[in-house]
């Protein structure tokens, strides 16, 4: 089968890791797969798909392109390719994909949503949705919170019976390559990265790997680690990762007076960051909103505890006081009551380290997620 993947971008975030797992799925399946990305493309990420036999198009387009142009445009290539099944990762420009898909007379589309709704998307983005999945031959959604929230109901793939017609919508969690990321961990001297970083041997070092945006709420971690610091506890606050909110965010360490005790790292390569995440003690993931978590999964598969908002896709990734910790959404005085655990009992790092990683393992490995598509596909097509 010719299959198609369409994406905005390929970049460094949860929906190209995700797109790059279903591609190595259908590369096992013995499946040619295309992705089309519309907009901005990080060539290291390109590169990783090349690597899995995915063709890789880049379209260029300027995001102020028009909505009809998009769709010419779309469709035109649609007729050229003419491919078995388009998958479109439904983000902005989210349904116009699956009209111009539609337009060229694309028989089988399937979407992925990857964020949860909330009031910010407003009841316009609701409707879209729910017109797009009409036009779909199924939607899926990357946690059972997420579906919910779109849709009213959820339900997992695994939960629905083989002689069941499947519904509409379902859910099919991203998944996490635990055993790349155990070679990564294998393979890090923790001592001597913390050296680079200026980092003694007696700080706790409480990290995040995320985008620098406002839905990440990274401020939300650095108001609740400034308790953490006045309450006169060595450790140290390890942010990877770039983006738009930066230099207000190191603004706000410098109003706090906690500098010094705040290690912004940069944006960098997925591989270097799964380093940094390695000599980190504790994860934090302080999202105002969640799809799925893949950050929090991927500290999991480290064994490193997570601490994060207890939300949508984060509530179905962590098992409160026994994987980590769930604190209430954008409450600093609950994260920091969660931190100090951690600081106070250094034995509570080690035992709920090694129960994420089992959980990762039984539930979101990526051996989970291709026995689940492959199940999809040959329900779908009989592959």
């Amino acid at each position: 089968m010719n299959l198609l993947i369409t994406i905005p971008c390929l970049l460094k975030g949860g929906t190209e890791m995700q797109s790059l797992q279903l591609v190595k799925v259908l590369t096992n399946l013995g499946h040619q797969s295309t992705i089309i990305c519309y907009f901005e493309y990080d060539i290291s990420i390109v590169e990783e798909f090349k690597k899995n036999n995915c063709e890789v198009i880049l379209l260029k387009l300027n995001r102020t392109i028009s909505s009809l142009e998009f769709i010419k445009k779309l469709k035109l290539l649609f007729k050229k390719i003419k491919p078995d099944l388009v998958h479109v990762q439904y983000m902005a420009p989210g349904m116009l994909p699956i009209i111009a898909g539609r337009i060229a007379g694309v028989r089988n589309i399937i979407t992925t949503v990857h964020q949860p709704y909330t009031k910010s998307h407003g009841i316009k983005a609701k409707l879209f949705l729910r017109i797009s999945s009409l036009l779909c031959k199924h939607v899926i959604l990357v946690s059972k919170n997420a579906e919910i929230s779109w849709f009213g109901s959820g339900i997992q793939f695994s939960e629905i019976p083989q002689n069941k017609k499947l519904p509409k919508h379902f859910t099919i969690y991203n998944s996490i390559d635990v055993k790349q990321l155990e070679s990564i961990k294998n393979n890090v001297d923790v001592l001597k990265e913390r050296q680079k970083l200026k980092i003694n041997d007696e700080s706790i070092v409480f990290g995040m790997v995320s985008r620098l945006s406002n839905e990440k709420g990274i401020d939300i971690a650095i108001k609740a680690f400034k308790k953490v610091i006045d309450a006169k506890h060595n450790s140290i606050l390890l942010i990877v990762g770039g983006g738009k909110e930066e230099d207000k965010l190191k603004k706000l360490c410098k109003d706090l007076q906690i500098s010094e005790y705040v290690i912004f790292y940069g944006e960098t390569y997925w591989k270097k960051a799964m380093k940094l995440l390695v000599i980190m003690d504790v994860v934090l993931v302080s999202s105002r909103f969640e799809g799925f978590g893949l950050s929090a999964a991927e500290s999991m598969a480290m064994e490193k505890p997570v601490i994060a908002s207890n939300l949508f896709g984060l509530k179905e990734l962590i098992k409160h006081n026994i994987t980590g910790f769930l604190f209430e959404p954008e409450n600093t005085e609950d994260l920091k009551k969660y931190m100090l655990m951690f600081i106070m009992n250094q034995k509570l790092k080690e035992s709920l380290g090694n129960l994420a990683k089992i959980r990762i393992i039984k539930k979101f490995s990526f051996k989970k997620f291709e026995q689940i598509n492959r199940n999809l596909y040959r329900r779908l097509f009989d592959i």
